[in-house]
């Protein structure tokens, strides 16, 4: 009886425990506002509306959907189509022009190259899992530290990001199977961070508008054409290429979503914790968009008269062995806090180059 009783006492006591602790914890729900608020949000849709890393945001659409779940429908975006362009939009949202919008990360990143971790060769897995490694080292409560601390004195506050398929299909009429294969490659790159990949392993990078991607392969002003499996086949270089080799030069291709400084401190807290929620949500969401895309287009890809080239993974791991260099400009554009983001990268990445990033970021 005595041991029945003792072990009833020590069950209401650890009962009690645990239920203070969880009071004690429980955080308050955030009280609503009273009046709605409405803010711009500039769709910017340079790759196209039906482009994963555009279709989200157009109005009615899935981040719009988001917002309204979960702010109740009290705050609303008045989203304007192109109202800035590819070079234009984050300056735009820091200097007040517009409220909100989204900013695609490679062409910024002469700008705000932090911003471009998932860009680095060979630091996240190929589609689909470098997807999801890469959604979770950006909401990563220390990463979204470090994007608040850098972007602040530019005017804005990163709330999420959508991604594309990976930027690392050479679309064009050489196999590039080989790590041999690259010398003297003239191939049309997209941001700073692929330029300097592709100069790593002796290819001729070249900028071009996609405007001119096509007439440009025709001619013979470059040999081929860096972009993702999708963006290619859409295009339609799936019928004007002989190769779509696949190397692990771009993981990510992603563009992040932010609102202006000034516009967040003026929110209500019930509104800042509606648009951190649904930032985080479309920017998971994606991750699974990611998957599916990669199969429909590599079953796409394989049922073309294009081949898809996949080099062996020795010539990979050679190929990521002259990443060194890639690394370094990388951390010696991005500022202080370049070596803290590949810290926490670290901790969700499972790509070829991990080694010599862990190397180089310590």
């Amino acid at each position: 009886m005595k041991k029945e009783r003792i072990g009833r006492i020590v069950v209401l006591l650890v009962g009690f425990w645990v239920l203070s602790f969880a009071i004690a914890n429980a955080q308050p729900p955030v009280e609503k506002p009273a009046k709605p608020v409405t803010l711009t949000f500039n769709w910017e849709g340079a790759y196209g509306r039906a482009n994963c890393l555009v279709w989200p945001f157009r109005p009615g659409g899935r981040f719009e959907q988001l917002v309204t779940k979960y702010t109740d429908g009290m705050l609303k975006l008045d989203i304007k189509e192109k109202l800035y362009g590819l070079m234009e939009s984050v300056f735009a949202i820091g200097d007040g022009r517009i409220n909100m919008g989204t900013q695609s990360i490679p062409a910024a990143t002469g700008t705000y190259p932090l911003l471009d971790f998932g860009g680095i060769p060979g630091f996240f897995s190929d589609p689909p899992n470098g997807a999801y490694e890469w959604a979770e080292a950006f909401l990563d409560p220390k990463m979204m530290a470090v994007w608040d601390k850098y972007t602040r004195p530019a005017g804005f506050k990163v709330l999420g990001s959508s991604i594309s398929l990976a930027n690392n299909t050479l679309w064009g009429n050489k196999a590039i199977k080989t790590l041999a294969d690259f010398k003297g490659i003239k191939i049309r790159a997209s941001g700073r961070t692929q330029t300097t990949t592709l100069k790593s392993l002796g290819a001729s990078p070249i900028t071009l508008s996609m405007a001119e991607v096509e007439d440009a392969l025709v001619r013979g002003t470059v040999d081929a054409i860096a972009t993702s499996k999708s963006y290619g086949a859409e295009r339609g270089l799936i019928d004007l290429c002989k190769f779509a080799p696949v190397w692990p030069i771009t993981p990510v291709f992603a563009q992040f979503i932010a609102v202006n400084a000034k516009v967040w401190d003026g929110l209500h807290p019930f509104y800042k914790e509606g648009l951190l929620k649904a930032g985080a949500q479309l920017t998971r969401e994606m991750a699974a968009v990611v998957e599916q895309m990669e199969i429909s287009y590599t079953l796409w890809i394989r049922s073309s008269k294009c081949q898809l080239v996949l080099p062996e993974e020795s010539e990979v791991k050679k190929a990521m062995e002259l990443m060194r260099p890639v690394v370094k400009e990388w951390l010696d554009t991005a500022g202080p806090y370049g070596k803290e983001v590949l810290q926490i990268g670290l901790h969700y990445a499972h790509g070829p180059s991990v080694k010599v990033i862990a190397e180089m970021g310590k």
